[in-house]
């Protein structure tokens, strides 16, 4: 897994389609169709139309992304747990962002002991 996969990179805060695509390692084309059976994707859309996806789309796309690659659920049962899922959405980011700054500071630190 490559390093854009794991983590967007630091301080962007908006994807294009092609970028979340290749973050997930999915096509293009699953993302525009999981926003028709997943309503808490709503990436906003430019001028010229094209899908600008918010890091809070890109944790619901990797949620969706495990539940129906990786556990092998069907959508109407992904959707359903997505939607169960959604409030306690903002305390797993939150929860996971703080893991990601802990894991810098201490690969910060592990290089300063180098």
């Amino acid at each position: 897994m490559t390093e854009l996969q794991e983590n967007p990179p630091a301080g962007r805060k908006y994807f294009k389609i092609g970028d979340v695509s290749r973050m997930l390692d999915v096509p293009a084309s699953t993302l525009r169709f999981w926003e028709k059976d997943f309503r808490q994707l709503k990436p906003m859309k430019n001028k010229k139309g094209d899908r600008i996806y918010t890091l809070k789309d890109i944790e619901i796309l990797r949620e969706i992304k495990y539940l129906t690659h990786d556990k092998g659920l069907r959508i109407s049962s992904a959707t359903r747990k997505v939607k169960r899922n959604a409030e306690n959405q903002d305390s797993n980011t939150e929860l996971i962002k703080k893991l990601r700054d802990l894991r810098e500071t201490l690969l910060e630190f592990k290089k300063s002991l180098d």
